[in-house]
Formats: structure tokens, C-alpha cells, sequence
């Protein structure tokens, strides 16, 4: 008899999976979807109730700048991560709106008229942004107490999503960017923190190439952070050869610029950021740090938190671009020292921070079971977050002797 029940259920439950796999195909035509758009999505459904249930699923209300899947795809983006099954869909229609576990609105795509119709009290609705709020400021106050959750750069986000990550070499482990950042692999493994006799040939030979000071690319030449103005004073100085919009060398665009022309020519690099905001830490760090060439860095970030020790030069820690520039120049001279750059590449690597965000999300997703409202978005996003952008009232560019004031 039990043995006759057990059939039953499961040929009842072939059936209704059998009318439900027929009616998503009737419903492919009706919304136009890709063949692959189909797949990917019937793979949700095509398992039993229970695994269904478990799966969290993400729809992309708006664009992230043009791409329409917020640079994650689509699918089970979190195949790679500790916690994996979730699954992403820029089509709004595929399951009734409030189905949907989390839904992301990027911050500077948002349109008051584009709006979900329902809501249910125990979805997430995710405010993300990777821009600073100096450049892209919350500007409408009905999103206030609209977002449950955020997922920006920021370290103290619900969700952290930073433009790379530093992994432990060894082990793979995520150590930076953190708050509560531990390097001890550099400092237990390096002594005094230089090579010394183990700099490889392949490197040693990458240095005796090297014949330029400076270089840096750039495309947006009225930053709010006063960099230009730094960059003035100190190409008074030492050499800065300019890349981009900004200055008269260019790059071919199809072309890995810092493998052809950043790291065999040159010594440094400028990082320097657009505004001076808190944790704001973007490419223009990890793109050197992937390369031998070292990067000068110019943010409003504790860099501590971002990148290994020894491996970047960071502007307030000189008094003057002028004192910057005699320390440049020191290095330049000594192969030897400046080789001490790259030590930390025995114990650290550099990978994109997008799967990290991917990683981030779905474990979030799958933990976090109490529902909230993030109130007062733009105060946390904003207020008091770029405090060093005020010293530019009176100041063109900043260095470190503001510390000391």
C-alpha cells in the first residue's frame, strides 16, 4: 500500500511538472524570450518543489550604466561562490514580481516613472552604486526609506561590492579590502619586508627596462578631487607622461595599455582618485597593482584596508609634491629598494571584484532572514562621508602636511 502511494505522488508530480515545463514553453512565445533565456530559468523549476523553494531569485529592475545585468550575467551567477544557488533574470515577467527575493536598482539609473507596481514586505530591495556620492549625490528624497539594503564600495554596505579584491596566495582566502584587515602573511613571511636576493630574473629584468618616471591614464580632466592641480605642481618636478582625454599620448583602446606601455616603460603609476570620499577605492589601484609597475595613490580611502603593505606610494605621506618627486627620484636610483614594491606578490594576488559582489549577494540572501528598512539613505550614502573634499575650500589639491595642521 505505501509502495502504491509513493507512485502516486510521483506520478502526480510528473504530471504537474510535465503541464508546467508546457506552459512555460506557451509563455517563451508570449514574452519573447531567448532559447537560452528559457533554459536557464526552466532549470529553476525543473527540480523538485523543495530545491525550487531554496533558490533565491534576483531580478535586475534597472541597467547598471548600459548593461543590463549589472556585470553579473544572468543564470545561476553564484556557481563559483561558498553559497550558490541563486538565480539572476533581467526579464521582469518570468515570475509574478513579488516572487522575486532580492531586486537591484542601480543609484544613478533610477527613474521615479520605472517603479515596481508590488511589493512584498519580504523582499530585499537593493540600493547599489559603485560611484562616489561626490559625483553621483542622492537627489530624490522619495527614495529615503525605499531600499531595505545597500551594495556599494563602501565597507560598512550590507552587501560589500569592491572594485577587486587581494587574496591570500597560499590559501585563497579573501583578506582585503576589510576593516579588520590582517596582513600577517606579508609580515611573518617577508621579515623585513624586502626581497632581497629573491627577486626573480623575470622581474629583475622588467626594472633594468624601465626608463620613465611617471605615467598616468585619464579621461576625465575636471575631477573634484584637485588631482589635476596636484599633477601640475608635480610634473614641475619629475616627468609625468599623460594618457587620455587629458593629455597628448594616447593608447590604443583594443590594447592592454599597461602590459604594452605602463610596466615595461615606466616606474609609477598615478591612482589617483576623482573624488575624496570615504573607502572610495576604484580600478585605478588594482589595474597597477596587477602589473609591475608601482602605483601612487590620491583618495580619501585608509589604503591600509586595500592593498598589501609595500605595495603602493601614497601622496599624504609628503609634505609637498616636490618632496614626493625627491622620493620618486631616490627610488628610480636604487633598483634594488624599489624591487621592495613587489614583495608582496609572494603572498597576495589581485582578482576582479565583481564575483566577490556575486558571492556577497547570494550569501546574503540565503543568511539574512530579518527584514529591514535602510531610512535616511542619503545621509548614509552622503553626508559627512567625503570630509577631505572640504579642505579644498582653501586648498587647490591636498598632501599630507594637512594632517598636521
Amino acid at each position: 500500500m505505501t509502495d502504491m502511494k509513493l507512485w502516486v505522488i510521483g506520478k502526480n508530480s510528473l504530471v504537474v511538472l510535465t503541464i508546467f515545463t508546457i506552459a512555460l514553453y506557451v509563455l517563451s512565445f508570449c514574452f519573447n524570450w531567448s532559447d537560452d533565456d528559457f533554459l536557464r530559468f526552466r532549470e529553476v523549476f525543473d527540480q523538485d518543489l523543495r530545491y525550487a523553494n531554496a533558490t533565491k531569485k534576483i531580478l535586475f529592475w534597472t541597467k547598471m550604466f548600459s548593461d543590463e545585468t549589472f556585470y553579473m550575467g544572468t543564470g545561476y551567477i553564484a556557481r563559483h561562490c561558498p553559497v550558490n544557488n541563486c538565480y539572476a533574470t533581467n526579464k521582469r515577467n518570468v515570475v509574478n514580481l513579488t516572487d522575486f527575493d532580492a531586486v537591484l536598482f542601480h543609484g544613478n539609473d533610477l527613474d521615479l516613472e520605472d517603479l515596481p507596481k508590488d511589493r512584498s514586505p519580504r523582499q530585499w530591495y537593493v540600493f547599489v552604486n559603485l560611484e562616489s556620492p561626490a559625483n553621483r549625490p542622492m537627489t530624490s528624497y522619495f527614495y529615503e526609506d525605499f531600499f531595505n539594503i545597500t551594495m556599494t564600495y563602501r565597507l560598512d554596505s550590507d552587501i560589500v561590492w569592491t572594485y577587486a579584491v587581494v587574496k591570500d596566495a597560499r590559501t585563497n582566502v579573501n583578506v582585503a579590502p576589510s576593516r579588520n584587515v590582517n596582513w600577517s602573511a606579508f609580515y611573518a613571511g617577508s621579515g623585513d619586508r624586502t626581497i632581497g636576493d629573491d627577486v626573480d630574473a623575470s622581474l629583475s629584468k622588467t626594472i633594468r627596462g624601465k626608463t620613465k618616471p611617471i605615467i598616468w591614464f585619464v579621461s576625465n580632466c575636471v575631477a573634484k578631487s584637485g588631482r589635476e592641480e596636484y599633477v601640475n605642481e608635480l610634473s614641475k618636478h619629475i616627468p609625468v607622461d599623460v594618457y587620455g582625454a587629458c593629455g597628448n599620448m594616447f593608447c590604443p583602446r583594443n590594447e592592454d595599455c599597461f602590459a604594452r606601455v605602463a610596466e615595461p616603460g615606466y616606474f609609477f603609476y598615478l591612482s589617483f582618485e576623482n573624488s575624496l570620499c570615504d573607502d572610495y577605492v576604484t580600478e585605478k589601484l588594482y589595474n597597477s597593482l596587477r602589473y609591475n609597475v608601482v602605483p601612487i595613490v590620491y583618495g580619501g580611502a585608509n589604503y591600509s584596508r586595500y592593498a598589501p603593505p609595500r605595495s603602493y606610494i601614497d601622496v599624504f605621506d609628503f609634505d609637498t609634491p616636490k618632496s614626493l618627486a625627491d622620493y620618486l627620484k631616490k627610488l628610480m636610483k636604487n633598483p634594488r629598494k624599489y624591487s621592495e614594491y613587489f614583495a608582496w606578490k609572494k603572498y597576495y594576488k589581485i582578482e576582479d571584484g565583481v564575483q566577490q559582489g556575486v558571492c556577497n549577494l547570494c550569501e546574503f540572501l540565503h543568511k539574512q532572514k530579518q527584514s529591514r528598512t535602510q531610512k535616511f539613505l542619503s545621509d548614509w550614502f552622503g553626508r559627512s562621508k567625503c570630509h577631505l573634499q572640504e579642505f579644498l575650500r582653501n586648498h587647490s589639491y591636498l598632501t599630507g602636511s594637512i594632517f598636521k595642521d
